[in-house]
């Protein structure tokens, strides 16, 4: 290996880097310590059901309680050393007399760096998708156990959403700030200290935990994507991104739902929670799979660093003369504007006048889909028996629809990186209206075949949908504020679940049927796909460096 290879090697591992790595391994064994010692509670409140619980009596509930209270001490120290060790010195953009792109070479695929980086960002997918899939399986046994109604037993999914939304915007901004590397761990170790929840002894508890635990798991979406969209080949980028998006979603409803037919019939719904330890510490094992993004690292001055993981990625740093005159290029940071877009831009610059179009048509297609998948979806299983759907049970008709739009879903990647993304969004859209339209119509009362079309057509709308809304998003925006674009994007998908199922419910019990509840969601989502076919933006085959630059209707010509 020649100097300049094990020179350029070096800058590649500090990408890879840990500020402090004695701080970020000593917080994350006293973390897992304090986490195992919570475990002999959990045994103690599982009773007589396993052989250990029945043994430890009232005494070893005591003992129990003893290694618990040290436990959460160590969790709390191991959680806050492996931060400090994540974090050094937070970097900032310095004045540039220069212009940089990071670009792809012409032919780049891609390389064994790009296949262990998509591996690790997968994987983080799913610890995210897992968190709010658990809930479904744990609310009968935490109804039973702590004797409550139905209605207060529903209260936990919204907390939950709504810790999901305050990560979500939390870790985005803190994604521009420190970077998508350290920022996605941040979120794992968060997630990780908060599986206590398992132990928790009363359901106002698990209430606070499980706010905690969804504003962990907030933060992985979006900088997950934003990461991906920084590293990835344009010509590759929306196909590896949607199919990731899709298939992380069905691997983790497979592993959750795995889980539970094994775990909850033999050591209860409490065991969920401590299911997830696993997944999240084998990402943190991986965590040197996971290098700076090298747009980030040229944006905050770290050239070196940005040439050497970038050559990983086939991507090469382009160095420019700045503009002499006329207006700074948008996403470059000056001293006059420096929430332009570029480094670290955050909150100003996304509802600037700059990027406030992109960041309402998103934000409320983002918003009209939540209200469909949390609001809609949770109610439709009600409304189907209610239609008595030539004898066959909800449950039959979901699954059926399922499987059918199983090939018409797969569909969206194709749509999406080879013929258009603002069109493939639009058309997913559309399909979904139509859906809820016909289902308005027929007030699900056109029979079973009908029906089950009907149901599997709105099915590969609303799919299609979130399998390209997060890549989508984390491709519109500058490096500067791409996280926390992506960040308040995934916070529109989950906001539809904190007023969705409240406010649908109540329309429920005044209107019987089902018409105007599909009327009521297909509005918004008709609307934000209007919009998003104006003034959306297309990014399929263009690199991050030309979607930084106004088109379309943002530069004042509607989108065609």
């Amino acid at each position: 290996m020649s100097a300049t290879d094990r020179s350029r090697q070096s800058a590649a591992d500090k990408g890879a880097a840990l500020a402090r790595p004695s701080w970020f391994w000593g917080g994350l064994v006293l973390l897992g310590a304090g986490l195992a010692l919570h475990v002999p509670m959990y045994f103690a409140m599982h009773g007589g059901k396993t052989r250990m619980g029945s043994d430890m009596g009232s005494g070893g509930s005591g003992a129990a309680g003893t290694a618990m209270t040290v436990g959460m001490v160590l969790v709390g120290l191991g959680l806050a050393l492996s931060l400090a060790g994540l974090v050094g010195r937070v970097p900032a953009a310095a004045a540039r007399t220069e212009r940089y792109r990071v670009v792809s070479e012409p032919l780049a695929g891609l390389t064994a760096a790009h296949a262990r980086l998509i591996t690790a960002l997968s994987l983080a997918l799913v610890v995210d998708v897992m968190k709010p899939a658990t809930l479904a399986f744990i609310l009968p046994g935490m109804k039973s156990e702590y004797g409550l109604t139905q209605g207060q037993v529903s209260v936990l999914p919204v907390v939950a959403l709504t810790g999901t939304v305050v990560g979500s915007l939390a870790w985005g901004r803190l994604g521009d700030r420190v970077g998508r590397r350290a920022t996605v761990l941040m979120s794992c170790l968060v997630f990780a200290a908060t599986t206590v929840c398992a132990v928790m002894p009363t359901f106002a508890w698990n209430l606070v935990m499980c706010f905690l635990m969804g504003a962990g798991a907030g933060g992985l979406i979006p900088i997950a994507y934003a990461m991906a969209a920084e590293s990835l080949p344009p010509r590759h980028r929306g196909l590896v991104m949607v199919l990731q998006a899709g298939l992380a979603t069905v691997i983790a409803y497979f592993a959750t739902s795995g889980l539970a037919l094994l775990l909850i019939p033999h050591f209860g719904w409490r065991t969920m929670w401590f299911a997830h330890v696993p997944f999240v510490g084998l990402l943190l094992l991986l965590n040197r799979w996971l290098p700076e993004s090298p747009r980030f690292l040229a944006e905050t001055g770290r050239m070196e660093e940005a040439r050497a993981v970038g050559a990983t990625y086939g991507m090469v740093l382009v160095v420019e003369p700045a503009l002499p005159e006329g207006p700074p290029a948008p996403g470059l940071p000056t001293a006059d504007d420096p929430d332009g877009g570029g480094a670290a831009a955050g909150w100003t610059a996304l509802f600037g006048p700059r990027w406030l179009r992109r960041t309402t048509v998103v934000g409320s297609y983002a918003l009209a889909w939540g209200l469909i998948n949390w609001g809609y979806m949770t109610f439709l299983p009600t409304l189907l028996k209610d239609a008595s759907v030539a004898g066959t049970s909800p449950g039959a008709l979901l699954f059926l629809s399922s499987l059918l739009a199983i090939p018409a879903t797969l569909l969206v990647a194709v749509c999406y990186t080879r013929w258009s993304s603002r069109k493939a969004m639009v058309l997913y859209g559309m399909v979904t209206v139509a859906a809820l339209g016909l289902l308005a119509a027929t007030d699900m009362r056109g029979g079973r075949v009908l029906t089950i079309g009907l149901l599997a057509l709105l099915i590969t709308g609303t799919t299609g949908i979130v399998a390209m809304l997060a890549p989508y998003a984390a491709e519109i925006y500058p490096t500067g504020m791409r996280a926390v674009g992506s960040g308040l994007t995934a916070a529109c998908t989950k906001a539809g679940g904190m007023f969705g199922p409240p406010a649908l419910a109540a329309l429920i019990a005044q209107h019987s049927g089902g018409r105007l509840v599909a009327l009521t969601v297909a509005l918004p989502m008709g609307v934000a796909t209007v919009a998003l076919a104006l003034y959306g933006e297309e990014t399929t085959g263009r690199d991050l460096e030309e979607d930084d630059e106004p088109s379309g209707a943002e530069a004042g010509v509607p989108a065609v």
